[in-house]
């Protein structure tokens, strides 16, 4: 069997597109604002169960900074997101995108946090199903 470089060419390129451009590990192994800002805007682009290699350990540096910050608190109140019952691989993200609005100065809205969810939701494989998407429906409401 002879492979050659071209015939990889496409397999590589689809990765690359998936799981390019991961943030360079913190220094020393210690996350810090700037980092977290980067490794979180990189994480929410793509969806659960994407770069497989990476995301724990970049889902796991964020959310620790996130606990232990002092510069921000997110709190969530589950009964309030319905989108929980349906699908509960959603919390880590949704506290993500809500750090991440913080860290980036803007006022809390939920409409606005919904909707990034929704599209993570959308892009995640295996997630999106048509519970999620009545249980969305119902979490509408959560800003009014």
């Amino acid at each position: 069997m002879i492979f050659s470089a071209t015939s990889l060419v496409p397999w590589w390129c689809f990765v690359c597109i998936i799981c390019g451009s991961v943030p360079e590990w913190p220094e020393g192994g210690v996350a810090n604002r700037d980092w977290v800002v980067e490794a979180l805007e990189w994480r929410l682009d793509r969806g659960v169960g994407r770069c497989k290699d990476v995301m724990p350990v970049i889902d796991a540096w964020t959310l620790e900074w996130i606990a232990n910050s002092s510069e921000i608190r997110v709190e969530i109140q589950t009964e309030k997101w319905p989108v929980f019952t349906a699908e509960p691989k959603l919390q880590g993200p949704l506290i993500q995108i809500m750090a991440l609005e913080e860290l980036k100065g803007r006022d809390y809205n939920a409409e606005r946090i919904l909707r990034k969810l929704r599209r993570f939701a959308r892009k995640s494989d295996g997630v999106w199903s048509e519970e999620l998407k009545e249980k969305f429906e119902e979490t509408k409401n959560l800003g009014k």
